[in-house]
């Protein structure tokens, strides 16, 4: 691991246990994500939108809320660039909070949260649910997850998800 990989989990590992503690999914998913959606925190997303794990905007938000950028798609097997508009966030945590909020409370990830004590059938039912559209998503991710052993984040037994309303910052 090098000193940027080590800079940036150094930055996200504490957000990541505080949305286990909150909403309950795995701080080792949350990391891997962060990882493979932000480029270990370099991409553009994640720099000038507080973005690190390729939320997309509502369709009705607020200009202010969201910022286009080029991304990566796969439609009926084949990899196309697309200009998508994505969310933004007043800060990183706002970023993590947001993630962990949707994945515990949309109903589109609830067999994700079902298998929240295991890292390897969370991130394959996430791939499941539409998380993304690349056909290598769950294993890119328990790549990650093994790699760099982020399950030393977790914390074991994750009981129960909260389900209130973000703190406000």
């Amino acid at each position: 691991m090098n000193q940027q990989e080590s800079s940036f989990l150094a930055n996200v590992v504490p957000a990541a246990l505080s949305t286990q503690k909150l909403f309950g999914v795995p701080a080792s998913i949350t990391i891997a994500q962060a990882i493979a959606e932000s480029g270990w925190g370099q991409s553009a997303l994640a720099k000038q939108a507080n973005n690190f794990f390729g939320i997309k905007a509502l369709a009705h938000a607020d200009p202010n809320a969201y910022a286009e950028f080029p991304t990566h798609e796969f439609v009926d097997g084949r990899e196309v660039s697309v200009m998508c508009a994505f969310a933004k966030y007043p800060s990183p945590l706002d970023s993590f909070l947001a993630h962990a909020r949707l994945l515990a409370l949309a109903p589109r990830y609830k067999p994700a949260m079902a298998e929240r004590n295991d890292p390897a059938a969370f991130a394959t039912q996430l791939q499941k649910c539409g998380y993304s559209t690349s056909p290598d998503y769950a294993v890119a991710l328990i790549k990650l997850i093994n790699e760099y052993d982020l399950r030393q984040y977790d914390v074991q037994p994750i009981d129960q998800p909260a389900t209130q309303k973000l703190p406000t910052q």
